[in-house]
Parts: C-alpha cells; sequence; structure tokens
C-alpha cells in the first residue's frame, strides 16, 4: 500500500498543479527612419518573445499610446510635430514583460518655397480687344495692359503692323477691310516683357446696337478746358452718361457718338456709360484735370 500510495502522491504533484503561465518579452524596438524632420512619420518595429497581446509606446514628445496587438514584432506609427532628440521607450504590458529604447532625431521641415516674385521692370500682363468681336470697316479697340513704359510691335494679321512707344496701359484702334480670323502678335522691345498671340474674329455681318467703349481726348488736362468724349460701339443706341462731376446726360444716336464736356475745377473723375435696352454694354474711363 505504501508504493501506491506514493505513486498517487507523485502524480498528483506532477499532473494536479498547473505551471505558471508563460509570458513574452519586448526586447528590442527600432524608428525607420530614425532621422526625419517635422510632420514625417516613423515606423517604431518592436521585437521579442510571444506571447504578448499589449504593449505601451512612450514617444517622449507627450503622447503614450497603449496599442492592443497580437504578436511580436509589431509596427505602430508616430508623427513628430516639433524638432528635437526624443527617447521613444515601448514596454510590454499584459502577458508581455520587458522593456526597450530608441532615439528619433527631428529636424525643422523645410521653408515652402516663396511664391514667384512679381515681373520686375515694365511688363505687359494681357491683351484685350473692344468689342470682342470686330465688325468689317470699324475700328477695334486694342487694350494693352501692363505697367511701365514699354516699346512694343503689333501685328494685326492682315499684313500691317505698328511699333509704339507708351505708358502703358495703352488703347489704339486698328480697322480690318476683310471679315476673317486674325492672329494678331503683341511683341515687346527689351527691357520691357510679355509677349502675347490671340485670334480676333471680324464678321461682315452688322451686329445688334451695343455700346463697348468710351474714349477721352485728352486723358490729362486742366480745368476749364473742354474734353471730348467718343461713345463706341454698333448701331443706333440709347445710353446714359455720368461725367463724374455730379452732371449726367442721357443721349440717343448712332455709334460712335461724340460729345463735349467742360471741368472747371481740378480733380480725378470717372467717366462712365451705360446702354438702355434693346441696345446693350457699358464702359468708364478716368480722367485727370489739373490746375489751370
Amino acid at each position: 500500500m505504501s508504493d501506491l500510495k506514493t505513486a498517487v502522491l507523485i502524480s498528483f504533484l506532477v499532473c494536479g498543479v498547473p505551471f505558471a503561465a508563460h509570458a513574452g518579452t519586448i526586447t528590442k524596438v527600432s524608428a525607420d527612419p530614425a532621422v526625419v524632420v517635422t510632420g514625417q512619420t516613423v515606423t517604431f518595429t518592436e521585437e521579442g518573445t510571444n506571447p504578448c497581446g499589449a504593449s505601451n509606446m512612450t514617444y517622449g514628445d507627450g503622447i503614450v499610446i497603449t496599442y492592443a496587438i497580437s504578436e511580436l514584432p509589431a509596427k505602430q506609427s508616430h508623427v513628430f510635430d516639433k524638432p528635437g532628440t526624443y527617447t521613444v521607450i515601448a514596454r510590454g504590458m499584459g502577458n508581455c514583460d520587458g522593456e526597450a529604447t530608441t532615439k528619433v532625431q527631428v529636424n525643422p521641415a523645410a521653408a515652402p518655397p516663396s511664391p514667384p516674385s512679381a515681373a520686375a521692370g515694365p511688363h505687359i500682363t494681357s491683351v484685350e480687344f473692344a468689342p470682342a468681336q470686330g465688325v468689317l470697316r470699324r475700328p477695334v479697340t486694342f487694350i494693352v495692359n501692363g505697367q511701365g513704359p514699354c516699346r512694343f510691335t503689333v501685328q494685326f494679321g492682315d499684313g500691317n503692323s505698328k511699333e509704339l512707344r507708351a505708358d502703358l496701359p495703352y488703347r489704339f484702334d486698328h480697322t480690318y477691310a476683310l471679315a476673317d480670323t486674325y492672329t494678331t502678335i503683341v511683341t515687346p522691345a527689351s527691357p520691357c516683357s510679355g509677349r502675347f498671340t490671340q485670334l480676333l474674329t471680324v464678321t461682315a455681318r452688322t451686329m445688334a446696337a451695343r455700346l463697348f467703349d468710351v474714349a477721352i481726348e485728352p486723358p490729362v488736362t486742366r480745368a476749364g478746358q473742354p474734353v471730348t468724349m467718343t461713345v463706341r460701339g454698333d448701331g443706333r443706341c440709347t445710353y446714359a452718361i455720368d461725367f463724374g462731376d455730379g452732371n449726367d446726360d442721357s443721349r440717343t444716336a448712332q455709334l460712335p457718338d461724340r460729345l463735349r464736356h467742360n471741368y472747371p475745377a481740378a480733380g480725378e473723375y470717372v467717366i462712365s456709360v451705360t446702354a438702355s435696352p434693346p441696345c446693350t454694354g457699358s464702359a468708364d474711363r478716368r480722367l485727370i484735370v489739373r490746375e489751370r
């Protein structure tokens, strides 16, 4: 009996009492890349032995996160917002032990490129036509926008060209003898810059009555001197004109229409014209009146 009792006791000690559960261990953490700039993502890889169901990451920038993981190796990502040298600690949690550290160097991100600076010196910025579609044997106004004094050549596309020297913006007229689509080229001479190639369509048919521009001659005058205003357009048109000095008028005339006005006082005035239906369009122009 004593031998039987001994066998039972041994069996109880070996089989009846379970062994302690085995725990995994974090032994290493690495950063990829280890040198970054602010805003760049860093991937951390935790390595060790399993089982490991959770890990705690202390990133050194005030952020601490515990991650539920399934096993090692495990990867976590983090972004550092400020430059500096950070010590990152990975710790095992729950059924996982161990602790490992690594360092990350975070440098300031490069400043964004500055916007391109505005063109220096005199330059042409755009070329417009008034009206946008020309009419046979009626003047088309070329509007050369830009800044500064500029010498430039205009090729009208009908075999004619013109060389001009003016302070930009500048306006001038050209009349086409044939209905067609013309390639116009405005080419500045150094130091002026900005070359423009555009198509202009000229039609033979008479357009519906419309008003598209007002020209002032001279654009700079002396107080008390009369100014000639030319309201440009097509067809017979009723329009209102505001002289900018408190006076206005309403007229019905075949366009282009010319009228005169006197400014007794020096100042800067905006002349505005607005067509009344069925005529369409509007325009304005600035006038400078100096002391006598």
